[in-house]
Parts: C-alpha cells; sequence; structure tokens
C-alpha cells in the first residue's frame, strides 16, 4: 500500500511538472548576440545574450550585453530575416549603460505579434542601439 501511494504521488508530481510547463506560452534558449550578426556592419567586441519567455500578452526577456561602443539608446524586437533589416515590433527596456543586464516584460497587445514570434521565431531578431550604430551594434536572430 505504501508503495502504491508513493507511485501516485509520484505520478500527480509529473503531471503537475507537465501542467505547469504549459503556463508559459513559450520560452526560447538563449540567443548569442554580437557585432558579426548586425546587418550594419557594426565593429567592436560587444556581445552577450538574450533569452525570453512569452505567457498571454507578455513578453519577458533577459537581455545581458557587455562591451558596447557607447551607452545602450534602445533594444527592439524587429521582424526580419538573418542579415536584413526589419521594423520594430516590440521595444524593449534598457539602460543607458555599455554593458548592462536587464531582466523585464512587456506588454504587447497585438496578439498577432505573438503568434508569429511563437511560430516562426527565426524570423525575428533582437538589437540594441548605441550612438555609434544607430541601426543596431549587437544583433541576436530569435530561436
Amino acid at each position: 500500500m505504501h508503495h502504491l501511494t508513493r507511485a501516485t504521488l509520484a505520478t500527480a508530481v509529473a503531471v503537475l511538472a507537465v501542467g505547469a510547463g504549459t503556463a508559459a506560452a513559450h520560452a526560447a534558449p538563449a540567443i548569442p548576440v554580437n557585432n558579426g550578426q548586425e546587418t550594419t556592419g557594426a565593429e567592436g567586441g560587444a556581445h552577450g545574450k538574450f533569452t525570453y519567455t512569452i505567457d498571454g500578452d507578455q513578453f519577458c526577456y533577459t537581455l545581458d550585453v557587455v562591451g558596447l561602443t557607447q551607452p545602450a539608446g534602445a533594444a527592439h524586437i524587429h521582424i526580419g530575416p538573418r542579415d536584413e533589416p526589419g521594423p520594430v515590433v516590440i521595444p524593449l527596456e534598457v539602460p543607458a549603460e555599455t554593458s548592462f543586464q536587464v531582466d523585464d516584460c512587456t506588454t504587447v497587445t497585438d496578439p498577432a505579434i505573438l503568434d508569429g514570434v511563437r511560430a516562426n521565431p527565426g524570423a525575428y531578431y533582437v538589437n540594441v542601439h548605441t550612438p555609434t550604430y544607430p541601426g543596431g551594434e549587437v544583433r541576436g536572430q530569435l530561436k
């Protein structure tokens, strides 16, 4: 009887874990960001990583960047294939620093944008803009 109770408990925990995993609609692996992926000709050693989750209308992210030429002026999610610039679809908040880590969430009011990111993340990219490279100093294609 005691063994059966443990098995039942283990099954219940597994079901809860699976159910909890569906609460966040989409979680992406870490995405490298660097000068080499940017289409603006950005040079230097700036680099970092970006992760994100989508839960309902919330786009939550961690952006970790080191070594920008000047303090960040802006960061965005853009729609655009690798090696091509594209329009902004989600603005991101970042500090005006050359190296930083930011963890934040933003509400996206157009569900089609988040549906697009979920369905085809590789069609979107993140980049960080600086006064030196107003079109973007580091970039990473979403996964």
